[in-house]
């Protein structure tokens, strides 16, 4: 069986799973699951958060007005979306987008560590510092802002295997601050001169 077709008939199974998982209480108020989507054999995979009010209601990653941020930004990095894979590290919305409790990340994380380990990127791209703090604080780093570290290249073995982990700004900080889109897009510069490095 080709590694492509065994990495969809797993993210499936994992799929299936999320849209009935009852782990902790968010599942009560959210209208869709939102397990991620992309490529199965992705190079690149980016984590974000939770999803917001968009993506409660499609069941789809970053679809709202954050989601058009990072289409831009991933334009300009040279990639699509049918090139990445885009995840989160919460499956179901939390109640006025507030930030996931730490119960709920630890009920919820064993999801996207078998969507890791089921694509095998090479690359991975937390959004914010929820999505950092998580993956990063597999590695052992910490950081007390995310504006400190991000376009900053890890190495390491957060899911077990070797991975690059350049952590960026969320793009939803754009929209509550447009000063920030700059940063965002030295976030992502960084990022396209990565994945050229990384060869095809």
């Amino acid at each position: 069986m080709a590694r492509e077709e065994q990495s969809h008939m797993v993210l499936d199974q994992i799929a299936r799973q999320i849209m009935e998982c009852h782990r902790c209480p968010l599942y009560k108020e959210a209208t869709h699951a939102v397990p991620g989507e992309g490529s199965m054999v992705a190079r690149v995979m980016f984590i974000g958060e939770a999803p917001g009010e968009q993506e409660d209601t499609l069941g789809r990653p970053f679809v709202g007005r954050a989601g058009k941020v990072l289409d831009s930004l991933l334009t300009g990095s040279g990639l699509g979306r049918n090139d990445v894979f885009i995840g989160n590290i919460i499956k179901h919305r939390p109640p006025g987008n507030r930030d996931p409790k730490p119960d709920e990340i630890i009920a919820c994380t064993p999801w996207l560590e078998q969507q890791v380990n089921a694509i095998r990127p090479p690359l991975l791209v937390p959004l914010g510092r929820h999505a950092a703090r998580y993956v990063l604080g597999r590695m052992g780093v910490e950081f007390l802002k995310i504006t400190d570290i991000s376009g900053t290249v890890f190495e390491g073995e957060p899911f077990g295997f070797p991975q690059k982990v350049i952590p960026v700004l969320h793009p939803a900080a754009t929209l509550h601050n447009p000063l920030s889109r700059g940063h965002l897009e030295e976030d992502f510069r960084h990022l396209g001169e990565l994945i050229r490095t990384m060869g095809p």
